[in-house]
């Protein structure tokens, strides 16, 4: 049985049903690209969590009604839910789960989970469990109708930080390019029980090729995406 289309970002972009993408971005303003998906989720009865440092909440919020969805009564409801972030594991973990468990008991149609990387500095979360929590969140979309973007900015992004960002995403939207199965994804069930010390040297074997540069990676994760595009188009 084929995977339910959930979604098409920005009118074109197909995003199925269990997909948990990392969306990595240039310039502020496109961090609140992704309002529509957030506003199509409330018009369809999806419960949508929106995960983002505090001064993003206001532009998300103004820009899902700018999207011709009202956020006001979805979020008093609780269909819309925005959160800061935490700076505990064990307390992410658990209102993760209770959000997926509020979902299936209302019997919603999807869950939706929108994430600003950006969240885990401002909480003081550690950068090990952060990527571990995004491992385990890989878990989560496969046992419940639900996709999950998170997004990352590249503007200052350090390598350190953009290499476990694309491990642990299956798949990857680069600016305007879709990469499915990504080739420099590291599975949950290998990645989590990976020391911090056996995650680095994994993910420095991983990005050796690209001389850990940051442009040369993405540019060739990208064109991954447009062959496999290209592939798909042709069959």
């Amino acid at each position: 049985m084929p995977t339910p289309l959930l979604a098409h970002l920005d009118g074109r972009i197909p995003i199925f049903t269990h997909e948990h993408v990392a969306v990595l971005y240039r310039g502020k303003g496109a961090s609140l690209r992704l309002a529509s998906f957030i506003a199509e989720g409330l018009q369809r009865g999806d419960l949508c969590q929106y995960l983002a440092p505090a001064g993003f909440h206001a532009g998300m919020v103004a820009s899902v009604r700018a999207a011709g969805t009202d956020p006001d009564t979805y979020l008093h409801s609780q269909m819309l839910r925005l959160s800061e972030g935490f700076p505990d594991f064990a307390d992410l973990c658990n209102k993760t789960q209770k959000i997926f468990a509020d979902a299936e008991h209302a019997n919603v149609p999807a869950l939706r989970w929108l994430e600003e990387g950006g969240w885990a500095d401002g909480a003081g979360f550690p950068d090990e469990k952060f990527f571990e929590f995004h491992a385990l969140l890989n878990y989560k979309v496969k046992h419940y109708p639900s996709a999950a973007l998170c997004q990352y900015s590249l503007d200052g992004l350090e390598p350190d930080r953009l290499f476990p960002a694309i491990a642990t995403h299956r798949h990857l939207l680069i600016e305007n390019t879709l990469v499915r199965d990504n080739p420099f994804y590291i599975p949950a069930e290998k990645f989590i029980p990976l020391s911090p010390a056996d995650r680095r040297r994994s993910l420095i074997d991983l990005f050796r090729e690209v001389g850990f540069d940051v442009e040369k990676l993405l540019d060739a994760v990208a064109g991954f995406g447009r062959l496999q595009s290209n592939a798909s188009e042709n069959a």
